[in-house]
């Protein structure tokens, strides 16, 4: 009886490595096929410095909302340090800990739920678009979701009944928040709604204390810092993307990117323009079948917690994670709100991690004379689909350059082929460490101009400021990243008073115009 029992862990465990193997091949395939884009140079100035010391210094002093993830451009200075900073190497520090985020979570499922639902998480973690493209990309949200899978794996010993030893857990859990909140501001939303969420729950006063109040001590620290930060007050005076749509458009986009990736329907390129209605029809294939399969897995949840409701609410996990879901997703969508920003799928990276152990829970087997057998078969198909559908949100990920983002290392390529002694280039609008990385030092950095033209400041002025900026060169080179965000034609426009216009070049995210200045 025993060596079968054994058997059956040692396959368990067989596909287990399995699935952990393939959720680490996608995540390091193609790492190095995109150019770094706009925000991972933010990360590359962020870490920018020799010493640790210079490190914390530097993040305190950041310009933008970057001064709220300290922790991360901490550790990325240290990464540098080891592995240089080549696109792979700046990347797999995001790969490895989206790795270790799905190991982590697997473990969580396992103590709660068993076997079978912790199989079920390790896979739509596999697959999950959303989850493999912050793991290829160096920016934070690979390393806040690992701290935030570590904080809910302590945490999850108050959600098993008789688990002994908690001492340990109750301080690596204090630990683990502290850290978070040092390393984002978004992991107060997170750790805020799993401490309402424990109280309003379990309703056990002395557990909670025991758990929050050593936690709320070790976080201190954390928290002044973020107060005493420029803006921290007024978040109005941080450089940020302010709202720009209607925030049910936000929310949807919010949902989406969660779900299925935003490789999934219209690219984010295709959705800058006024026609988005218009795109969003032409997808409208994609996005029935993505409401009606989040349609079925919301009502077999649904159903699943009035089974609860029956036996023992504050005893099942699947209530307390979905306290925790709705919790965090309405801070986040107040932070939005209030800050005036612009609510994207990575800025919630950690309403993942609680629906990945909520979704299957759908798949609760029912006996089958049950009435309600076959919603369970129905949430079993609409689960797969969903995986489905990621697999191909990855396909667009990897393969559709409709999909790409900001392809700084093809536009400096093009800029330094095509510059010559009569040639400069200049850019209105991008990251000059970009430009430095891809081997271009010699492009003017433009940006002031790009700015006051934008805002109507020059006076048609801007060709004689160009003419002046590049020592009155025949051939100007003007280089846009995010060119949406000057009105159409206006460049064009403006050069025209002393320039011709004599061709254009686009890459993911670029425009590149080449100008000959008129003869007198």
């Amino acid at each position: 009886m025993m060596t079968i029992k054994n058997q059956r862990w040692s396959k368990y465990y067989l596909y287990i490595l399995i699935l952990i193997f393939l959720g680490g091949l996608l995540r390091f395939f193609m790492l190095s096929n995109q150019s770094l884009w706009y925000d991972e140079g933010l990360t590359l100035t962020n870490s920018d410095v020799s010493t640790l010391q210079e490190s914390i210094s530097r993040v305190r002093n950041i310009g933008n909302s970057d001064r709220f993830q300290p922790l991360y451009f901490i550790v990325m200075f240290g990464w540098r340090q080891l592995f240089g900073e080549s696109e792979f190497a700046l990347r797999s520090l995001s790969t490895i800990l989206g790795i270790g985020s799905n190991v982590v979570i697997f473990f969580t499922a396992l103590r709660i739920y068993g076997k079978k639902h912790a199989l079920w998480s390790l896979v739509i973690l596999t697959f999950s678009c959303f989850c493999i493209n912050y793991s290829q990309e160096a920016r934070i949200y690979s390393f806040a979701m690992f701290i935030t899978s570590l904080q809910l794996y302590f945490f999850s010993k108050v959600l098993v009944k008789n688990q002994a030893h908690q001492g340990t857990s109750k301080l690596l859990f204090s630990i683990f928040t502290a850290l978070g909140i040092f390393s984002n501001i978004t992991m107060w939303l997170f750790t805020t709604a799993l401490c309402i969420s424990h109280i309003a729950i379990y309703r056990n006063f002395k557990q909670w204390l025991q758990w929050w109040l050593p936690a709320a001590f070790l976080s201190l620290p954390s928290v002044i810092y973020h107060l005493t930060l420029p803006g921290a007050t007024d978040p109005e005076t941080i450089p940020i993307n302010r709202l720009g749509l209607p925030i049910i458009q936000n929310i949807l986009f919010v949902l989406n990117g969660l779900l299925v990736g935003t490789t999934y329907g219209p690219s984010m390129e295709q959705l800058r323009g006024d026609d988005r209605v218009q795109v969003m029809l032409r997808y409208w294939p994609h996005l029935l079948l993505l409401l009606i399969v989040g349609t079925i897995i919301l009502l077999a949840l649904v159903r699943v917690l009035l089974i609860h409701k029956k036996k023992s609410r504050e005893q099942h996990p699947d209530y307390f994670f979905t306290s925790v879901f709705i919790i965090a997703f309405l801070l986040g969508l107040l932070l939005a709100v209030v800050a005036k920003t612009n609510w994207v799928p990575r800025h919630s990276y950690y309403l993942w991690l609680p629906l990945a152990l909520l979704i299957p829970s759908a798949l609760s087997q029912i006996p089958i004379t049950s009435k309600r057998y076959g919603v369970s078969q129905l949430a079993q198909i609409a689960v797969i689909f969903l995986i489905v559908m990621n697999i191909y949100s990855l396909f667009n990920y990897y393969f559709n350059e409709d999909y790409q983002r900001d392809d700084y290392r093809s536009a400096v390529h093009y800029l330094i082929k095509n510059r010559s002694s009569s040639t400069q280039s200049v850019f209105l609008f991008g990251n000059p460490r970009l430009f430095e990385y891809y081997g271009d030092s010699l492009t003017l950095d433009g940006r002031d101009l790009g700015d006051r033209l934008k805002e109507g400041i020059l006076n048609k002025n801007f060709a004689e400021e160009i003419e002046k900026l590049t020592n009155n060169k025949h051939t100007v080179l003007l280089a846009i990243n995010r060119d949406y965000q000057f009105p159409q034609g206006l460049v064009e426009r403006e050069m025209s008073r002393l320039y011709n216009l004599d061709s254009q070049v686009d890459f993911a995210y670029f425009k590149i115009y080449r100008f000959v200045k008129k003869k007198n």
